[in-house]
């Protein structure tokens, strides 16, 4: 399709858009030796031929000395830079037209049909009309209100970008967003801008692994939702840039990260869901699935055995915390890790080498006594015999301690395994010291 333009002529200029002109000098129009008429305003139709960046030119051809279509001259924008204008020869039966006075034999280089007789000035004119508003009937994308002639190519200097900024305030979901490695990245509906955003809000404390977990950052901070104050920039209508912050997340620091922790870890002392029925011991990669919550859970914080020991002791108020720290420290066995119990309730399975036997020591947080079976080393490998404790510890959880010892008694249950329970006698005495007297019977069961 032809590139067309509607431009406007006088004796200085040659205006190529509302707000941009071409001095005529800087054109091939022989201004020196003819002037346009100027009592009414005239515009010309013209055909856009070659462009020189170089020079920044235009060369074109006036294809209607008399166009009606003026309306649409107030609709060209330019997009590229036009110093000079060279046109190919001019009608002269249409051009004399508009001139008031002339030295025709001047001008004869630039022009065609000058050997022409007027009489067919009138008929000549009257046909390139008539082409100009047929013609005009087919042109090309249009911002004009439809009934109106459409809008011709343009592509004389650079358009502006139409740049706008818009502040917006909303909130998210924490279940709609996702834990990243220094950021928090979610994608929003903007009615402001009409179209999906998608942000980032950076906090350098969170990690991709905080994704699984992050049901607890909204316990914490006491919302579903987190506060968003964003920054969105669009370029002609389209985001370009995005840019947000919040509150909410701005809070999340070492200090909530560490009582996010301490509450997962507590947590583990309550009543966590069991997934398998058979299975009752638990190391620390395992135990955090185990967690009645929203999240996927799991390991987050790479706590390990000891480390979740370590933590109850120190934030937890526990009955028997010699106890505990005496097995796991003393006793266990360094090449073993310590097993969990959620249930009947939480507790920790210590591993003890003794000469001729394993002990498989189980204490319960908070509990009066401890329970421990003893197994010969040479009967089966270590795994398996972790298994048969396991079992063991099913029975209690599903008949219950007394039951299981007074089975235990009347050979009814575990015969093939030495078992035994040791009090926790005068824990609280101010007189006796209930721990080594508890210590003192241990160690005489370790063989």
């Amino acid at each position: 399709m032809l590139k067309e333009l509607i431009i406007k002529v006088d004796n200085q200029d040659i205006h190529l858009s509302p707000k941009l002109t071409v001095p005529i000098q800087h054109t091939s129009f022989p201004i020196d030796h003819c002037k346009f008429r100027t009592h009414q305003e005239i515009y010309w139709k013209v055909e856009l031929l070659e462009y020189n960046p170089e020079t920044k030119c235009w060369r074109m051809k006036v294809i209607d000395y008399f166009t009606n279509d003026v309306q649409q001259f107030d609709y060209q924008k330019p997009v590229a830079e036009v110093e000079r204008i060279v046109f190919e020869k001019f009608d002269w039966l249409q051009l004399e037209q508009h001139l008031s006075n002339y030295q025709k034999s001047k001008l004869l280089d630039v022009l065609y049909n000058h050997g022409v007789n007027r009489s067919f000035a009138e008929e000549a004119t009257r046909k390139s009309i008539s082409t100009s508003t047929v013609f005009y009937s087919f042109g090309v994308e249009s911002d004009l209100p439809q009934g109106q002639y459409n809008r011709p190519v343009f592509v004389p200097t650079e358009r502006k970008p139409i740049i706008e900024t818009h502040q917006v305030e909303f909130n998210v979901y924490f279940s709609d967003a996702y834990f990243m490695l220094g950021y928090v990245t979610f994608t929003k509906s903007i009615k402001e801008v009409g179209d999906k955003v998608s942000f980032k809000i950076k906090n350098d404390y969170i990690l991709a692994e905080f994704e699984n977990v992050k049901s607890w950052f909204a316990k914490k901070l006491k919302t579903r939702k987190f506060k968003v104050n964003a920054t969105i920039t669009t370029t002609d209508g389209k985001v370009t840039e995005a840019s947000a912050i919040s509150p909410h997340i701005a809070m999340i620091d070492a200090e909530l990260i560490d009582s996010i922790k301490y509450q997962r870890t507590i947590a583990l002392t309550k009543s966590p869901r069991v997934a398998d029925t058979h299975k009752s011991l638990f190391t620390a990669e395992e135990i955090f699935g185990e967690m009645e919550t929203e999240g996927l859970e799991g390991n987050v914080f790479c706590q390990n055995e000891q480390d979740i020991l370590n933590f109850l002791l120190d934030n937890h108020k526990t009955r028997n915390r010699k106890q505990l720290e005496f097995l796991s420290g003393s006793k266990q066995a360094e090449d073993s890790k310590l097993r969990f119990t959620l249930h009947p309730n939480f507790g920790f399975l210590f591993f003890i080498q003794g000469k001729d036997n394993n002990h498989f020591v189980w204490e319960l947080l908070n509990s009066h006594a401890t329970y421990m079976w003893s197994i010969d080393k040479s009967e089966i490998e270590i795994e398996l015999q972790y298994k048969r404790i396991e079992a063991s510890v099913n029975t209690i959880r599903d008949s219950g301690r007394e039951q299981y010892k007074r089975a235990y008694r009347q050979n009814h249950h575990d015969s093939d395994l030495l078992f035994c329970v040791i009090e926790h006698d005068d824990i609280s005495s101010n007189f006796v010291d209930g721990f080594v007297k508890w210590k003192h019977k241990l160690n005489e069961k370790i063989t």
